[in-house]
């Protein structure tokens, strides 16, 4: 109960933030992501390229408007669900609690989206020999290396590591 409104608290005071900053502040630097393991959870914040996601530029484009991502956003949170996740040699963990954010674009027409920043949790059934695993991948090649920071503050562990389209996944420790 109490980590469910631990979620619930973080999810409100990042909206919060968001509507408050007048500045276009990202949650976090673009294709990086931290995975913090507490207790039996592991917590999740992630910049996806918005060109990862598949069926959501309506217009063909080649961008991602805000309309556009308000309308498919559900399409978005299932494709993150698919291929976002925690497994073991046995299951695959899908995100829960999951939250997306639209990052814009840093230029004249900010309307686009260039990131999309999302949070949440998994619940593996234990938090060692576990793989992260990213199976969304941008065309641009300078948009496909996610940077990922792991930490177990409880173990004092720490691991950094890089996933790309030839090597998807990670043990977190």
């Amino acid at each position: 109960m109490r980590l469910s409104k631990l979620i619930h608290n973080i999810g409100v005071i990042i909206i919060a933030f968001c509507i408050s900053q007048k500045t276009h502040a990202h949650l976090i630097v673009a294709q990086h992501g931290t995975l913090n393991v507490v207790k039996e959870h592991v917590f999740v914040v992630l910049s996806l390229p918005a060109s990862s996601l598949l069926g959501v530029d309506e217009n063909n484009d080649g961008s991602l408007s805000l309309t556009e991502f308000n309308k498919y956003r559900n399409h978005i949170s299932k494709q993150v669900k698919k291929h976002v996740y925690l497994s073991d040699q046995q299951y695959r963990f899908s995100i829960e609690g999951l939250l997306l954010h639209p990052e814009v674009a840093h230029s004249d027409n900010n309307t686009f989206v260039d990131q999309i920043t999302i949070t949440g949790r998994f619940t593996p059934l234990m938090t060692n020999n576990i793989k992260f695993n990213i199976n969304l991948f941008a065309n641009n090649r300078s948009k496909q290396t996610y940077k990922i920071t792991a930490t177990n503050k409880q173990q004092q562990l720490i691991h950094q590591f890089e996933l790309e389209p030839l090597s998807p996944h990670s043990e977190l420790f």
